[in-house]
């Protein structure tokens, strides 16, 4: 029902707020309400309802004359000896249609943990390499330190791998919509109206939790700063440093495990509003999943290669609770860069 609502409003707002419109207004959402309550009356879902619903009453040019304001909506006429300029017609991509736009939207709603479980995975994947090796070189576990470093690699590898295959099945359900994930469409007003409604309905859900992903994000230093002064002079006190930079990636985690699974709305509007104008704003949006998808692979092999050729496994740890805090920091600017871009202009 919020979606209808906020459908209603995005509907009714190019429009002066006369009392005419708004007595139409109050009249068309009684009209949309009492259509989604004998909808849901007759066993349709909640999504099912609210798109039949937009259907039919979702174009306001066509509902107008019932609502008797025709003319309160009409556009101005041209201003006389105003000629239109001849401009050569280029052919416009297909349109989404409302059905088209749904179906993407359920798809990433399906997908959506997927996604985040994944990106969880891939910060959390170096945690046993970190701590394991220190644990066995303190004589904490009766483990050889060769055989640490052995299991910590086969978890990284797994989580990598595990991380990739939730990736892919992700990628394969949604694939069917790569005219929209490309952009080559024609944004439909209706349909981008709906798109908005549906973000603005989970807009509160998704800053609550980019707040606490936040707080996680600027707590995440803490356990590590701890665990190196109160352990200072300790015999476990390397140990104690490894469970402090594995909390870092936890906390980085939590905080993505979050944020991550909110955002499907509003990247449904975002793609849905973008349609083919989308060109000067593609680089924009993409650069943070680009950044993302080489970002821990490149980390990985700068962590290998330290480790390994410059034989220094007691101090190479130190790139992963610095590399997680940059992530998060990557992952809450490019948020912040999409609402800016999004935010009106005065």
């Amino acid at each position: 029902m919020n979606v209808i609502i906020s459908y209603l409003d995005t509907m009714f707002s190019p429009y002066p707020q006369t009392p005419r419109l708004l007595e139409a207004k109050v009249e068309l959402q009684g009209m949309m309400e009492d259509a989604y309550s004998a909808l849901i009356a007759a066993g349709r879902s909640e999504n099912e309802a609210v798109g039949q619903v937009i259907r039919d009453f979702g174009n306001l040019d066509e509902v107008a004359p019932l609502l008797g304001i025709s003319s309160d909506i009409a556009p101005e006429p041209a201003a006389e000896g105003a000629s239109p300029s001849p401009v050569a017609a280029s052919p416009l991509p297909p349109v989404v249609t409302l059905d088209d736009a749904r179906a993407y939207a359920d798809a990433l709603r399906r997908v959506r943990f997927r996604f985040s479980i994944a990106v969880v995975m891939f910060v959390l994947s170096p945690a046993v390499l970190i701590v394991l090796p220190m644990a066995a070189s303190a004589g904490a576990v009766m483990v050889a330190d060769s055989a640490a470093v052995f299991v910590g690699l086969l978890v990284l590898f797994v989580f990598v791998a595990s991380g990739v295959m939730l990736v892919l099945s992700a990628t394969r359900e949604t694939a069917r919509f790569t005219r929209i994930t490309e952009n080559r469409f024609t944004a439909d007003p209706d349909t981008v109206r709906w798109a908005e409604a549906l973000a603005d309905s989970q807009e509160r859900v998704r800053t609550r939790a980019l707040q606490v992903a936040i707080g996680l994000w600027i707590l995440a230093p803490v356990p590590l700063i701890a665990f190196a002064l109160f352990s200072d002079g300790s015999p476990q006190a390397e140990v104690r440093v490894g469970i402090g930079v594995v909390l870092v990636l936890v906390f980085v985690a939590g905080g993505l495990g979050i944020f991550l699974p909110q955002n499907w709305a509003r990247t449904v509007a975002d793609e849905i509003g973008s349609g083919d104008s989308a060109d000067a704003s593609d680089d924009e949006r993409s650069i943070v999943s680009v950044i993302a998808s080489i970002y821990w692979p490149l980390l990985t092999a700068v962590f290998l290669a330290w480790s390994f050729i410059g034989n220094a496994w007691s101090i190479s740890w130190i790139v992963w609770p610095i590399g997680a805090v940059l992530f998060g920091a990557v992952a809450a600017g490019g948020s912040a860069i999409e609402s800016y871009r999004r935010a009106p202009r005065s």
